[in-house]
């Protein structure tokens, strides 16, 4: 008899690692959906809430890390196409 709990996990990981392929999730993003899919299912309903809750805060965490650095790097890459025209102006009087 095939462990039904073992076959979801197969499934889920080969879903989850199709669809990074296709995305631009992170790595750590990607441990983190794996490590859900090897909970599911095994725990009575309060623990299946709490781990739910958990992956939620985790993928949030890296949702306001992601924004962070979309930030930071966009400022950088402003001011960065500001002083090459700037600088190109000058080669050009």
């Amino acid at each position: 008899m095939v462990d039904k709990y073992s076959y979801f996990e197969t499934v889920w990981e080969e879903c989850v690692l199709g669809f990074i392929d296709e995305s631009s999730l992170s790595s750590n993003e990607k441990e983190i959906l794996l490590q859900f899919g090897r909970t599911l299912g095994q725990h009575d309903f309060g623990q299946q809430q709490k781990h739910i809750q958990l992956t939620i805060k985790h993928l949030e965490r890296e949702l306001q890390d992601a924004r962070d650095d979309q930030d930071k790097y966009g400022k950088m890459a402003k001011s960065l196409g500001f002083l090459t025209g700037l600088f190109i102006v000058l080669l050009l009087i």
